[in-house]
């Protein structure tokens, strides 16, 4: 009788919240979509005729979840749109987990009305960084020392990105999948085959200065995989931590993970690699992923060749 009961309140209460977004000026429908560029696209409708009727539309955003209407004490709109506009690219300058409310602008004011999932989102959504532009060839200078004083864009993103959120402890189960610990070798058919590259007069040594990091490691994720993959990569590669890094991936790719994260560790444990001086094993890695990185890949393959010395 008493689950019947509940079971009776619940469905009025969803049945009045329905009523009153039908004819109350609350946005329906809020979506949050993470676009290139640190860009993130807002959409969201609105009932057809409202009372009172809607004059303009405030967006809100923080980077906790709007779930009660004061919630929006205090803060400001971050952009205000005719009643017509159904979207709204907001322009992001910092990265972090983003969170927006969707409020209409009456003849009495604003309407601060908060209904989680109707005109706020729940969750919240990361902006993509731009991709890392390739450095020109030109700009490469045979045999010249790496500068490690200075960090990239990327990696400074990578380094310093919002970290508020839980700490997830790295794993070390101590066996590494298809991976030695020690010095890699290449197969004879592999060395030969570098040898050939390599000792081609005409090649020269063209090393790359900076390690690659790919679009989706550049912020931190919400967890799982992804998340440890960019702990992993802040506390190595991102800092130019070379010998470090190596350890750090090869502990990583112990684990068993998700065919993506796993390419992309094996590719970064290949720069790490590559860093080193140890480019017999860079080119083991970035073999292994060349499926899947064709032409990234075939870069860090080539110059790995160039550098090796074949024994």
């Amino acid at each position: 009788m008493k689950a019947l009961k509940f079971f009776a309140v619940s469905l009025f209460i969803l049945a009045s919240g329905a009523a009153f977004a039908q004819t109350r000026p609350v946005a329906k429908s809020v979506s949050a979509e993470a676009l290139k560029d640190k860009q993130i696209k807002l959409s969201w409708e609105f009932p057809a005729k409202t009372e009172p009727k809607i004059s303009s539309v405030q967006i809100f955003r923080r980077m906790r979840p709007y779930a009660q209407t004061e919630d929006l004490e205090g803060d400001l709109p971050v952009a205000e749109l005719p009643v017509t506009e159904k979207s709204h690219i907001d322009a992001l300058t910092e990265p972090g987990s983003w969170f927006y409310a969707v409020v209409a602008v009456t003849k009495n004011g604003p309407y601060k009305i908060i209904i989680p999932g109707m005109n706020a989102t729940v969750k919240g959504v990361r902006p993509k960084a731009a991709p890392a532009p390739e450095e020109p060839a030109s700009a490469k200078s045979e045999g010249k020392a790496q500068d490690d004083s200075a960090l990239t864009e990327s990696q400074k993103e990578l380094l310093y990105a919002d970290s508020k959120m839980r700490k997830a402890p790295l794993p070390y189960p101590g066996t590494l999948l298809g991976f030695d610990k020690g010095k890699t070798k290449m197969s004879g058919r592999a060395k030969q085959y570098a040898a050939e590259l390599g000792n081609k007069k005409e090649r020269k040594a063209v090393p790359f200065k900076s390690p690659y990091f790919f679009e989706e490691d550049m912020f931190s994720p919400d967890g799982g995989d992804e998340y440890i993959l960019f702990e992993t990569l802040r506390a190595g590669l991102a800092p130019k931590k070379y010998a470090k890094s190596v350890e750090l991936l090869e502990d990583f790719l112990s684990v068993r993970r998700g065919k993506e994260t796993n390419d992309r560790a094996i590719f970064y444990l290949g720069q790490s690699h590559y860093f080193c001086g140890d480019y017999e094993s860079a080119v083991r890695c970035f073999l292994s992923v060349q499926d899947a990185f064709p032409e990234l890949s075939k870069q860090w393959i080539d110059s790995s060749l160039d550098l090796l010395v074949i024994d």
